[in-house]
């Protein structure tokens, strides 16, 4: 089995200055600190993450988190600050600490500022997961509770119907009859250097996961969810 200590494995923080839902709200105080802190001390208390990276194009948000110890080595250009895909922001930032330690990355974690409920263990959990079922991509994930089965739409007479076009009645309304799904919760993602530099992903065709509690898989869009999340906070005395 591979050695994990002897990988390369990095990350890095996304962390733009433009936001439409809340401005700048990766450095928005909740309780008591920038949002960035929660991700940055996650990714710091890593066994296995030789390097923790903001990728950012906003100066403010690179003092603060070279204030709370992440490097921050380049400023990200313009032309991907924007709304891009994020593998261009990953493949830049690979490219980049690559051509200065003058060595390949193994695998690269992408993590966002908006997950602040995320911890330590679950970034070594998501990385030992990979190497360890020799996946080429790992994603932390959280079971969903609005199963598509359930969803509907309006159709083109204004009338709700089916989603899916089950009829929604009998088995399929019964919960535990149902496959059990999950969806990215967007704290983390695991891959390995081919897939995201290769193949232009950060979900290769063999992927795996990690399930995180439900009461910890909030990601933060909204002025809604700092409320949330700082009350969450202060019941869990989080530091």
């Amino acid at each position: 089995m591979t050695d994990i200590n002897k990988l390369n494995i990095i990350g890095v923080i996304t962390a733009r200055g433009g936001s439409v839902g809340v401005p700048l709200k990766n450095i928005r105080l909740l309780h008591g600190k920038p949002l960035i802190y929660y991700i940055i001390k996650a990714a710091l208390g890593s066994k296995y993450l030789k390097r923790v990276i903001v990728s950012t194009d906003h100066d403010e948000i690179a003092r603060i988190s070279r204030q709370y110890g992440a490097e921050v080595p380049f400023k990200r250009p313009a032309d991907i600050s924007e709304d891009v895909p994020s593998e261009f922001v990953i493949q830049h930032a690979v490219t980049f600490i690559e051509n200065e330690e003058k060595k390949k990355i193994d695998i690269v974690l992408t993590l966002q500022p908006t997950t602040p409920l995320v911890n330590s263990d679950d970034i070594d959990d998501l990385i030992k997961k990979l190497v360890e079922k020799n996946a080429d991509s790992a994603v932390t994930v959280r079971e969903v509770r609005e199963y598509p089965w359930w969803m509907m739409k309006l159709n083109n007479k204004g009338w709700l119907t089916s989603f899916l076009g089950y009829t929604i009645a009998g088995e399929v309304t019964v919960r535990q009859n149902l496959d059990t799904l999950f969806i990215a919760n967007g704290a983390a993602w695991a891959t390995k250097r081919n897939v995201l530099m290769n193949d232009n992903k950060l979900i290769g065709d063999k992927c795996t996961e990690i399930v995180m509690p439900y009461g910890r898989s909030f990601d933060i869009d909204t002025e809604f969810d700092f409320t949330l999340i700082e009350a969450i906070m202060n019941e869990m005395k989080m530091k």
